[in-house]
């Protein structure tokens, strides 16, 4: 049974890595036809794009627990945003420096970094009566599309300034592997593309469900907290889409489009991800993740906003601080549910 479980808990994983992979660039596709640009599509079907496997736990998650499937899912559903936030900030951003020094601009910096702590500071906020309601869910959705409009408005404003807007508008990404293709006109066709989505879209809700099912069997074979295991496993799965493409990135020599698209996908995840499942239904935040895992958010973000701020660059030797920042935390973390 056990074997099972994490079978499927793997198959899960990979279910959410490509059904997002097939959401993103079928999206990505039909945009392209519509001539929307690129530096648009950038921004908004990328950013929520890699955000997908949290948005897709969440929404399932509401699902199992409204219809009575696992109505103790919260632990696991909420667990898994504070999680892949930490781990993205921590553990993706410093494999991302070990393996090459990595570049920010201030400009970035000085819109992202600040978004990043008020959305943690709403959720806190919303939670801090240990629950999450569908209208205070409904609130984190605005507010994450307002920031949304606000960031398009200041890049396309930005764009007019800056010779490589041209680039940016001609030259198309690969949705998850960020490497340069094709228009999708020459190769596909709409009725592809919807079919495209489609396929992704069943994917998705397959894979999150397989993953939250399975997620909750080993938390009950091995007597482990739901939250526990939201952060430390589901939050880690959910943050893979991440560490391929931005390694990918790197690798091309895209460091802005690297650390951007975790700044962005964080945003994304705590504000838009956690309210498309707690607009279903209430969600009940566990005490722990409020006392222990979300000041230990801040802290983490807090140190990663300061060494990138500080040089513009983040050095080999601070991507392994904030992997060991990391290791400690889940150390920490496995120790305390015992106690």
């Amino acid at each position: 049974m056990l074997l099972f479980s994490i079978l499927f808990l793997m198959l899960g994983f990979f279910g959410l890595f490509f059904g997002a992979k097939f959401v993103i660039i079928s999206l990505e596709n039909i945009a392209d036809r519509l001539n929307i640009s690129h530096i648009m599509v950038g921004l908004t079907i990328l950013s929520i794009g890699t955000s997908l496997p949290e948005i897709a736990v969440s929404i399932m998650g509401g699902l199992d627990k409204i219809l009575g499937i696992d109505p103790n899912i919260d632990g696991i559903v909420i667990g898994n945003k504070v999680g892949s936030f930490l781990t993205q900030i921590t553990l993706i951003i410093g494999i991302l420096a070990v393996s090459q020094p990595i570049f920010v601009s201030k400009w970035e910096l000085r819109r992202e970094g600040p978004m990043l702590f008020i959305s943690v500071l709403i959720f806190l906020f919303f939670s801090l009566d240990g629950i999450l309601t569908q209208f205070e869910a409904l609130l984190m959705i605005l507010i994450y599309i307002s920031y949304l409009l606000l960031v398009i408005w200041s890049e396309r404003h930005l764009a007019k300034s800056k010779l490589k807007a041209d680039y940016l508008e001609k030259q198309r990404l690969d949705a998850v592997s960020f490497e340069p293709v094709e228009s999708p006109r020459k190769k596909s066709s709409t009725p592809r593309d919807m079919g495209i989505l489609l396929i992704g879209l069943i994917i998705l809700v397959i894979a999150a469900e397989a993953t939250l099912l399975s997620a909750h069997d080993i938390s009950k074979e091995f007597h482990i907290p739901e939250n526990v295991i939201g952060i430390l496993i589901v939050g880690f799965g959910t943050s893979l889409p991440e560490l391929v493409a931005d390694l990918t990135a790197i690798r091309r020599g895209s460091f802005g489009i690297a650390v951007g698209d975790i700044l962005g996908s964080n945003i994304c995840d705590i504000l838009f991800a956690t309210g498309s499942g707690a607009i279903i239904i209430n969600f009940n935040v566990p005490t722990i993740i409020l006392v222990f895992d979300i000041p230990v958010l801040f802290l983490a973000l807090s140190l990663v906003l300061y060494l990138l701020w500080s040089e513009k660059t983040l050095k080999r030797w601070e991507g392994s601080l904030l992997i060991g920042f990391y290791s400690v935390y889940v150390i920490v973390k496995l120790v305390m549910f015992q106690i």
